[in-house]
């Protein structure tokens, strides 16, 4: 009986696999022969292939972009209800200017037009394009470029007559390179510096219970880096439940769930009494962890010490800027050896990564702070950069540990801290073991999975903000 059931399940799921793998074979102009063998690339062009996965004529532009799932409303919730008032050719049609019912203008080059076509031919049912380069002619121009109704522009370039590119107009509004729209969009992106040093609170119950107490949770988290969930119930793994509402947990040299309580012969020191400055995670990483989280099982009244405190190493290194500029310049062009070097454990580690404490983008933005004064390996430098840096070194040190905006607690059990790893340092009082148990369990998440989960709850219930630059070296 187990075998013919298991039988059935495979039959079906292999039915529905073929199924798919007909359907985008069409997409791309594949044809498949009926003994499931052998695939071949049709000697159709691309008219052809588009023709093929085309929607019947009777379908409007819009219906077929909503039908292949390209016209996602939510994704482009910030410019949804984007109105085009006109549409020209400008430059021969090396260009196509829009001017917006709120008085903007945007331009599109051809060819950034041609790499985000929306047709069947240029992109599948999964939103990718695919939009092979070598075979395009990189001098085109637009000759055609008008609306198909309210929602669609349509494009007609100058070396294909018979292929229509197809733009949501939401679309082109959300992707919109003009000067303003940049501006908007770092705006957007800033991060707001908490100046009260007063850690925002959320109750366990209510993001457990809705999607609306979940995104409260990960706007915050989002706004100022770091939030304390406040009645979470005490049972071992409870941290699972509530962090993988948001997205799977990150695994790392030192596991998925990690146990911060005294240890004999710790592999870490943070599994000990001793005081921990402040500092990020495992920046010997390409990329390090990006969420922490830290539930609070047991602290006994009795012990003395082992509180918490934090700073945003962001807002130290806006400060920093503007004190010390030679010696900002000389932390965002000196690289650091970020290394952990372990053998005696079960898993040997010998991890070494290089880059400043400090990157910026194009524009001279911060995007990135790595700090670990535990982790810093032996300088690997040109030799008249090594002075130079431990003077810079030297003075943001002192900032980090003097800074006045310093957030301080004594978790009680039943609280959970939550805090972005690449922008917020934390550190720990030292204790005494004698007096009592203090135990966390800890764990984290990747960082763009939770920016990726921000970006969502923002545009399925929220204003459709873009989410926070999160210290993940983004550029933009």
């Amino acid at each position: 009986m187990y075998r013919a059931v298991l039988r059935l399940c495979r039959k079906q799921l292999l039915e529905k696999s073929i199924q798919g793998w007909h359907k985008e074979c069409r997409v791309l102009g594949l044809s498949v022969d009926s003994n499931l063998k052998r695939f071949t690339r049709s000697t159709a062009t691309a008219t052809a292939t588009a023709t093929a996965t085309a929607p019947s004529p009777s379908m409007s532009s819009y219906e077929s972009l909503v039908e292949r799932r390209l016209f996602l409303k939510a994704a482009y919730a910030r410019s949804a209800d984007a109105k085009v008032a006109a549409v020209t050719t400008v430059e021969g049609g090396k260009n196509v200017e829009i001017k917006w019912d709120d008085g903007s203008v945007s331009r599109y080059h051809s060819m950034w037009l041609r790499q985000s076509c929306h047709c069947p031919s240029c992109r599948l049912s999964t939103n990718q394009p695919i939009v092979n380069f070598k075979d395009v002619d990189v001098d085109a121009t637009v000759s055609d470029a008008r609306l198909d109704g309210d929602k669609v522009l349509k494009v007609i370039w100058s070396d294909d007559k018979n292929h229509t590119g197809l733009f949501p107009v939401p679309f082109l509004k959300h992707y919109s390179y003009s000067d303003k729209s940049l501006a908007e969009i770092k705006h957007q992106r800033k991060m707001v510096f908490n100046s009260e040093a007063r850690i925002p609170e959320v109750a366990y119950s209510d993001v457990m219970g809705s999607d609306t107490g979940l995104f409260q949770w990960l706007d915050k988290l989002d706004k100022y880096g770091i939030v304390l969930m406040k009645g979470v119930p005490t049972q071992s793994m409870t941290i699972r439940k509530v962090v993988e509402k948001i997205a799977p947990i990150q695994s790392t040299v030192y596991g998925e769930l990690f146990e911060v309580k005294d240890t004999p012969q710790p592999i870490n020191f943070a599994y000990s009494t001793v005081r921990l400055e402040l500092h990020m995670d495992q920046p010997m990483y390409e990329s390090p962890p990006g969420l922490q989280f830290l539930h609070c099982l047991r602290f006994d009244k009795e012990v003395k010490g082992g509180g918490n405190f934090f700073v945003d190493v962001f807002h130290v290194a806006h400060i920093l800027r503007e004190q010390y500029p030679k010696e900002f310049q000389d932390l965002v062009r000196i690289p650091v050896n970020w290394e952990t070097v372990h053998y005696d454990r079960d898993v040997p580690v010998h991890m070494s990564y290089q880059r400043p404490h400090i990157t910026l983008n194009s524009d001279g933005e911060i995007v990135g702070v790595s700090w670990h004064p535990g982790l810093v390996g032996p300088l690997l430098t040109k030799e008249e950069d090594v002075e130079p840096y431990y003077r810079a070194y030297k003075i943001m040190a002192t900032m980090v540990n003097t800074f006045p905006l310093q957030y301080r607690l004594r978790m009680q059990e039943g609280d959970m801290i939550s805090f972005n790893n690449r922008r917020v340092l934390h550190g720990r009082e030292s204790f005494n073991p004698t007096e009592g148990i203090r135990h966390y369990q800890g764990c984290n998440l990747q960082i763009d999975e939770f920016k990726s989960q921000v970006q969502v709850f923002s545009n399925k219930i929220g204003d459709g903000k873009l989410a926070t630059r999160a210290g993940n070296l983004d550029l933009q």
